[in-house]
């Protein structure tokens, strides 16, 4: 097993997705062993019923647990730890201040693909630790969360391969080390270490409870998936200099409205969610969309499927950056979860919208995108990305 097989293994699993998706057919969908759902109806009533439909993350939980890999009243103390910093961070009044933050690190950037993703990274990871009151080191930080995700993708692959004795023990070995670092770094820091224990005197009740998993495990699934996403609309950009343009003249025009960004925002995480799939371990006999489920019995919620539905979406399969669901506002809210939705639906949502908007916004003032190709090219490791060395070219305005 070497890096380019768990790439592969992982990438497949997306690749299946997609190749299901856009189907109206009644036929039973399987990835691996796992059944799958995707229609909007049957999803929606599975992540609004999540005593019955319990997260499982199986391996990756390895690198400890927080508010997104828990459930009953252990997740709900670990929400309020974080969600008030959340809302706060997303109030409109912060506007300017994140808008700021993205134009001072892209104005520092190497004008290529790989300088504006630096400069993204220290962008939302400022952002998360500013959340909290903090001030990250975003050298060694970004070093950090890049461990996270390599260690998640090793993880996530053993969620699906069987893994040997010493490959299950090295794996969590890695987990527990990154971690590991991770407390070294906050403990350095006189505020993240008091911040820390005012996450742990929150969670008192919880057994075993370790505030810097959770923290580490909110700071990577957010800036991930932030960043993932702002990626991905500079990689449609690229594939069409109309678009850029059509933002250009929206930024330009300066007005409070601005339809066509959050449009191609909204289309860019329809066709592109940052996380394709979702696993439920179903916690007693039910029937579903026709199919008897057991307890015990893991199933798949594919996003991507949600997300072409074609008795939801005109031409699903398309990437649309005009949009008549999204121009217009017509579309089913439960054809486009992105952040989920229900009781679980994910708490930076606001932070994460806000983010993505003003980071779009400063990287049109500064640069223009073109591509060679429009392939679509991706790599999957938790949150969906696009794949190192694409065709994007950069130049600084």
């Amino acid at each position: 097993m070497n890096q380019s097989q768990i790439e592969d293994v992982l990438n497949s699993l997306v690749y299946a997705l997609y190749a299901q998706s856009g189907e109206q057919s009644g036929a039973e969908k399987r990835v691996g062993n796992l059944q799958v759902f995707d229609h909007p109806e049957a999803v929606d009533r599975i992540v609004k019923a999540p005593a019955l439909f319990r997260k499982n993350f199986s391996m990756i939980s390895a690198l400890g647990y927080s508010r997104f890999n828990t459930n009953d009243e252990d997740w709900a103390v670990r929400r309020e730890i974080t969600q008030d910093a959340y809302l706060a961070a997303a109030k409109p009044a912060q506007q300017n201040a994140v808008c700021d933050v993205y134009t001072t690190r892209l104005s520092q950037s190497e004008a290529t693909l790989a300088g504006i993703q630096k400069a993204l990274f220290a962008a939302s990871l400022t952002i998360f630790y500013r959340a909290f009151n903090l001030v990250p080191d975003i050298a060694s930080t970004i070093s950090l969360i890049d461990r996270v995700r390599e260690v998640l993708r090793r993880l996530q692959y053993f969620s699906w391969v069987a893994p040997t004795t010493s490959e299950r023990d090295g794996a969590i070995g890695e987990a527990r080390q990154v971690v590991a670092d991770f407390a070294g770094q906050l403990a350095a820091d006189p505020r993240a270490a008091a911040e820390m224990a005012r996450f742990a005197d929150r969670a008192k009740d919880i057994d075993g409870f370790s505030p810097v998993e959770e923290f580490v495990m909110n700071a990577f699934a957010g800036v991930e998936t932030t960043v993932a996403t702002i990626l991905w609309v500079i990689d449609r950009m690229g594939a069409n200099a109309k678009v850029q343009q059509r933002i250009q003249d929206e930024i330009d025009r300066n007005a409070a409205e601005t339809p066509f960004i959050d449009c191609i925002v909204n289309e860019t995480m329809r066709y592109l969610p940052p996380i394709p799939f979702l696993v439920r371990e179903v916690g007693a006999e039910t029937t579903l969309d026709g199919r008897r489920l057991v307890p015990g019995q893991l199933i798949l919620l594919s996003v991507v499927g949600v997300h072409q539905h074609p008795a939801f979406w005109s031409d699903p399969r398309t990437f649309d950056a005009s949009r008549r669901e999204f121009i217009e506002d017509t579309y089913d809210r439960r054809a486009f979860i992105p952040f989920l939705t229900g009781p679980r639906m994910c708490g930076g949502a606001r932070l994460g919208r806000l983010e993505v908007k003003e980071a779009v916004r400063a990287v049109v003032r500064q640069f223009s995108f073109s591509r060679a190709d429009d392939v679509i090219r991706f790599d999957y490791a938790l949150a969906l990305r696009p794949a190192a060395g694409s065709s994007v070219s950069v130049a600084r305005r």
